[in-house]
């Protein structure tokens, strides 16, 4: 049992790394200098405001997480909490998921809290942030319904406008509704459905861990703060190319439901995955050019470097604050080994 998962997990990262590299060479690959050169074309000042609102995500993740580790009965300074965190992500960056293991390994070794019940917290952090990217989904996929449905019909070469988009998915749902309805005695029998019975179970396991935090305020505050960085690291970027200057706050949260997507993909950083989906999205967004043409990448295409953009922000983020937290954990372990 334990040798399957074990090759399942190494499968799973070969994986990862192959559909990386296959994207990175498709879409950038061709021809870099391409690359290199639209990159001069972008006003980075506003890739430095969205520097500063990934930083502040950074943080407001540390200070939830206080109050997970309060709820069970333990105690972790702010500083520590922030730079394990920022440790985390800059693992994911090279490793993916490896980032949860160092943010746990390295909170233990400064605070003496138990890896295991470190572990605990950060499966009910990925049950909340799982329902903040399912509501920012359902929101997204309402208010960008048009666009969605238009995009597909191009791709699929269909001419008509589509003026009852909202209808068309929303009688969509409640069809596959019907049909769950239905057939739900042979779903269940099938193992989508037990990954799905566990996800809920998980749900509730973290809203029962959830009522034992002391300050929930505090908690959802942390909660919505970091989901509104998250947008407006998206969203000030529109600002940095002319082409997707005139984009709305809808595009912005439906690109952030995209990229969020690509991100649970485990690619290292995200690195390929990230990019492909919010090309798919600039590209329903009618953004010049897109993901779709196998040409080499010789013309200016906005679709394509824009999420670059977008990654090349969150990677500055999780090196900077990653380096500044390694540093601080180092003090702090130096710290505690002299005092003991």
């Amino acid at each position: 049992m334990k040798e399957g998962k074990k090759n399942n997990h190494i499968f799973k990262i070969v994986f990862s790394l192959a559909f990386m590299l296959i994207i990175i060479y498709y879409f950038l690959g061709k021809n870099p200098d391409s690359v290199i050169r639209d990159l001069k074309l972008v006003d980075y000042r506003f890739v430095i405001l969205s520097f500063i609102f990934g930083g502040w995500a950074y943080v407001n993740r540390g200070l939830r997480w206080i109050g997970l580790i309060d709820a069970l009965g333990y105690k972790s300074s702010k500083l520590n909490s922030v730079a394990a965190v920022s440790l985390g992500y800059l693992t994911n960056l090279f490793i993916p998921r490896a980032g949860e293991i160092s943010r746990c390994t390295a909170l233990n070794q400064v605070e003496k809290v138990p890896v295991n019940k470190l572990f605990g917290t950060i499966l009910i952090e990925r049950v909340i942030d799982s329902i903040m990217l399912i509501f920012i989904m359902l929101i997204s996929v309402l208010l960008k319904s048009r666009e969605i449905i238009r995009s597909f019909n191009e791709y699929q070469k269909i001419e008509r406008e589509p003026s009852n988009a909202k209808f068309i998915i929303l009688g969509s749902i409640l069809f596959v509704g019907l049909l769950i309805y239905i057939f739900r005695n042979k779903i269940k029998k099938t193992p989508f459905y037990n990954k799905v019975k566990q996800f809920i179970e998980g749900l509730k396991e973290g809203f029962t861990s959830i009522k034992k935090i002391k300050n929930k305020t505090s908690f959802w505050l942390h909660t919505f703060s970091i989901w509104a960085m998250y947008f407006l690291m998206t969203y000030i970027c529109f600002q940095c190319i002319e082409e997707t200057s005139h984009l709305t706050i809808s595009d912005g949260l439906f690109l952030l439901f995209l990229g969020g997507i690509g991100m649970a993909i485990p690619t290292p950083g995200g690195i390929g995955s990230y990019h492909l989906m919010v090309m798919i999205g600039l590209v329903a967004l009618q953004i010049p050019n897109g993901f779709v043409s196998i040409e080499k990448y010789n013309e200016y295409n906005p679709a394509m470097l824009f999420p670059i953009i977008i990654w090349f922000a969150q990677s500055l983020v999780a090196i900077a604050m990653g380096s500044i937290g390694t540093l601080v954990l180092f003090l702090s372990k130096k710290k505690s080994n002299v005092a003991s």
